[in-house]
């Protein structure tokens, strides 16, 4: 009957030191979620202004009137949402959901919240120095539990900051038929400078 086992110390001890283990782990594995999915988040937004790049340069996309999708000209924004409604993508993916994010969470697909690429000519007419065609692909939009990026960002300067958690109001610029916008820095805002051209789809 010399048998040993553990006492009631050693089993207290055990589960503290677990307990103390768990209260560490847990928050570090939340934030290396919340990350990564951030870094997707960004990474997606930029996919999907590349999915419409080359049928909108093949001019295989729509106003709503039926008519092909102008290119802009210098000083002029073409507006592509990534979602028509809940149900129906303007713009066709290889891979991955269309209507939900990263988050696990719907898009937001009502004002300006909802994921919208804007197509900007940043070239210039000025009297005596006329400059080429600068074509720029800006990304924005939110999902329905606030998590987004929040200004028109250039998809070449998209990066894990870009995207922001918690968002409760949307800031992201207004953008369509006589909404014209500005270029700052990497950004485009609300402001004179680039005017409105055309909203298109996929056909």
């Amino acid at each position: 009957m010399n048998k040993k086992g553990f006492t009631l110390i050693e089993l207290l001890a055990v589960i503290v030191i677990l307990g103390i283990l768990m209260m560490t782990a847990i928050p570090a594995v939340t934030r290396a979620i919340a990350k990564s999915r951030r870094n997707t988040f960004w990474q997606n937004m930029k996919s999907y202004a590349k999915s419409a790049a080359t049928p909108f340069l093949d001019g295989e996309y729509s106003q709503a009137d039926g008519t092909s999708c102008p290119y802009p000209g210098k000083g002029e924004y073409v507006v592509i949402r990534l979602l028509k409604d809940e149900n129906t993508a303007n713009i066709e993916l290889e891979q991955g959901d269309p209507f939900k994010s990263s988050f696990k969470s719907k898009y937001d697909t009502s004002g300006n919240c909802q994921p919208t690429i804007i197509v900007a000519n940043l070239g210039t007419n000025t009297a005596g120095a006329e400059t080429s065609d600068n074509l720029q692909w800006f990304v924005a939009g939110k999902d329905a539990a606030g998590n987004g990026i929040n200004v028109f960002t250039n998809i070449n300067n998209l990066e894990l900051g870009s995207v922001k958690t918690g968002i409760k109001t949307c800031e992201v610029a207004a953008v369509g038929s006589g909404n014209s916008l500005q270029a700052s820095g990497n950004t485009l805002v609300s402001g004179s400078g680039i005017t409105w051209k055309a909203d298109c789809t996929g056909n």
